[in-house]
């Protein structure tokens, strides 16, 4: 049976925000923990639009990140990407940050990658096809330039804890507009993500949505203890066990180091296990540990061997004392408007 939301979805993902040309080279990838569907309705609008696609299926492997170099043909990938002008991966273990990835960053200047990793066909047609852009883009330029001009942020949780840091004045934000014709990594609108001060980030972190690559969604809150950037404690139960087994696994210092923090406001996201939804969800704030990407942290970024993403939901965030968000709710006078425009949309 027809998917016709899914269709249209992945029409505009092709054409109006890769802006895909005749005889491009159009390279998906997927693993077998992917959507079947949403990559069938990826090809086929690339297809249609007159590109030259391609689709690469691999067994999924355990981990995700650099750790996929051990059980994927990483050369092979590395170099079928250094050739494709577009590249959408769909992978539910993420290629992100592994060799493959940075082989073709570093060979390939002109690929338009949208990672879109493990996305299914509902996070396709809600957060992506279904989606304002002109007000979103005009919400999020103004959110970032509040982030990029404060010089402390707070962040509090219902439960009372509470993390702050200072940021660095001139790093890059990630923001994406929904414009991915230009070459680099790009993803679905909706969150707004950076790199702080790193050795200033202290506090305790509440983390209550989701957590990726394995624990998913969460039944219970994990609380992680952050002295000058780095993870000290974490405690809250089975599921915060599991997260420090997780990272210490790797025996390397970086992966209970912070790597970046993130706010979300995509009106269509809701809380799946989808970690590219997850950490969209309206109101919600993403925690990233382990590797930084050369984007967030110029000019070499920070390698480890993998990294996690963890949400935290309802936040209250605080730039320079000023409220942003209460408890997930929009609190500042100058954003209420188009965020009021953007919550207004059928999902």
């Amino acid at each position: 049976m027809r998917n016709e939301a899914l269709e249209q979805a992945a029409r505009l993902l092709v054409e109006q925000l890769l802006r895909t040309r005749k005889d491009e080279l159009f390279v998906i990838t997927d693993d077998t923990q992917s959507a079947p569907e949403v990559t069938r309705a990826i090809l086929d609008a690339a297809a249609a639009a007159g590109a030259q696609p391609l689709a690469v299926r691999v067994p999924a492997p355990r981990g995700v990140a650099a750790e996929t170099d051990r059980e994927l043909p990483a050369p092979l990938l590395g170099g079928i990407l250094a050739q494709a002008d577009i590249w959408v991966e769909l992978n539910a273990r993420w290629l992100l940050y592994s060799g493959p990835y940075y082989h073709a960053k570093k060979t390939n200047p002109k690929l338009r990658h949208m990672c879109l990793t493990g996305v299914s066909a509902e996070t396709l047609i809600r957060c992506v096809g279904q989606i304002n852009y002109p007000v979103m883009r005009r919400f999020s330029e103004r959110l970032r330039d509040k982030i990029a001009a404060a010089d402390t942020v707070r962040m509090t949780a219902p439960c009372g804890d509470t993390v702050t840091f200072r940021n660095v004045p001139g790093r890059p934000l990630s923001c994406k507009l929904g414009d991915a014709d230009v070459p680099g990594t790009h993803l679905f609108v909706g969150q707004i993500g950076w790199t702080p001060a790193l050795e200033t980030i202290n506090g305790t972190i509440c983390i209550d949505g989701s957590i990726a690559p394995d624990l998913g969604i969460l039944q219970e809150a994990i609380h992680i203890e952050v002295k000058n950037g780095a993870a000290v404690s974490l405690y809250g139960g089975n599921a915060a066990q599991a997260f420090q087994r997780w990272l210490e696994q790797f025996g390397h210092p970086q992966m209970l180091r912070i790597a970046h923090t993130g706010i979300g406001f995509n009106p269509g996201a809701r809380r799946m296990g989808d970690i590219l939804q997850d950490q969209r969800i309206w109101g919600s704030t993403t925690w990233g540990f382990g590797s930084i990407s050369a984007a967030m942290m110029p000019p070499d970024g920070a390698q480890a061997p993998s990294h996690s993403d963890a949400v935290a939901l309802r936040t209250s965030v605080f730039l320079d004392e000023r409220p942003l968000w209460v408890e997930g709710e929009l609190a500042d006078p100058d954003l209420k408007k188009d965020g009021e425009i953007l919550k207004q949309s059928k999902f």
